[in-house]
């Protein structure tokens, strides 16, 4: 009785270890395929992260290279619209040797000078930096060389007046028009017509004249020296 007691204890001993073996077995092989799925689910989505951080990379690259280029485009633009508001000098607009008209006559009324003279109209001593040009009311007024217009406005002191660049650094100022036949951004060859003679408010009392004036490398100048003139 024993002997079979102790025989059928060892079968039950057998048979929980067997059952304990076959649960350790199948807790090991569900870690194993859940391992095993995850790390497919992690493989299938690293390419999609990959490619989509890509196209971003790409689409945020693409704009801002078109933005640059826009704004190196624009720098262009303004640099050469700035580069055409300068007259090129050349063998017939170069100051101190090339030929220059008068803008009127040569019949000087009021000549330069940087000490001060007495002024009729204001009552009051000043300097004269500019030359004066007799004329009538209604004269023509021409360009004393080739050169571009980079001014036309009117002055409350000189009344209308016309800037022109004359190239080689040498900027002319026509005051006392009565009207303008040019405007910003033209061209003039040397001689043409650019308005006609009128009156200047502060110099009234000199009589009808053009009050020309002019600067060389941003220098006030006589202009009859750079044109090669004599008063």
């Amino acid at each position: 009785m024993s002997t079979s007691n102790s025989k059928n204890k060892d079968k039950n001993i057998k048979a929980l270890f067997s059952v304990v073996c076959l649960c350790i077995v199948a807790l090991g092989l569900i870690v194993y395929f859940s391992t095993t799925q995850k790390s497919k689910e992690s493989t299938v989505n690293e390419p999609t992260t990959i490619v989509e951080t890509t196209e971003v990379q790409h689409a945020v690259t693409a704009k801002e290279t078109t933005t640059e280029a826009t704004t190196k485009a624009q720098s262009t633009t303004k640099k050469q619209a700035k580069k055409e508001l300068t007259m090129a000098k050349n063998k017939n607009n170069t100051p101190f040797k090339s030929y220059y008209k008068y803008p009127i006559t040569d019949a000087v009324s009021k000549g330069y000078s940087e000490e001060l003279t007495y002024d009729k109209t204001m009552g009051d001593y000043r300097a004269h930096t500019a030359v004066d040009f007799s004329g009538a009311l209604g004269d023509k007024v021409v360009a004393v060389n080739d050169g571009l217009v980079t001014k036309v406005y009117t002055d409350s002191m000189y009344g209308l007046c016309v800037e022109i660049d004359h190239g080689g650094k040498f900027v002319a100022k026509y005051c006392g028009l009565e009207s303008a036949t040019v405007k910003k951004g033209d061209f003039v060859d040397i001689g043409n017509t650019i308005g006609t003679l009128g009156k200047i408010p502060c110099e009234s009392g000199d009589g009808v004249h053009l009050h020309f004036s002019a600067k060389y490398k941003g220098q006030t100048i006589n202009p009859l020296n750079v044109m090669n003139k004599t008063e």
